[in-house]
């Protein structure tokens, strides 16, 4: 009997068995979805260096567009929005 019990503790269990697969696809998993949200990152990253140069690019242009259009003319201070274009008649 004695020699019976210990090739029985020797054997791991099914239940052992499938509980350590369960662990290891678990951290198949994780590894995965840790190699996704790094991924995600990456691209959300470049997303938002592109955004900066674009914003810059627009600055850029919008000055460049202000200085170079002789009838622009910057609001003064005091000056309240009004009308664009005199139409007046």
């Amino acid at each position: 009997m004695v020699a019976i019990s210990a090739t029985n503790s020797a054997t791991p269990s099914l239940r052992q068995v499938l509980g350590g697969a369960r662990v290891a696809q678990a951290r198949r998993e994780v590894d995965q979805a840790e190699a996704n949200a790094k991924t995600l990152r990456q691209q959300a990253d470049q997303a938002e260096s592109e955004v900066q140069q674009s914003q810059g690019r627009l600055r850029d242009l919008s000055q460049r567009s202000q200085q170079m259009d002789p009838t622009y003319q910057p609001r003064k201070p005091d000056q309240t929005i009004g009308r664009i274009l005199n139409l007046s008649i």
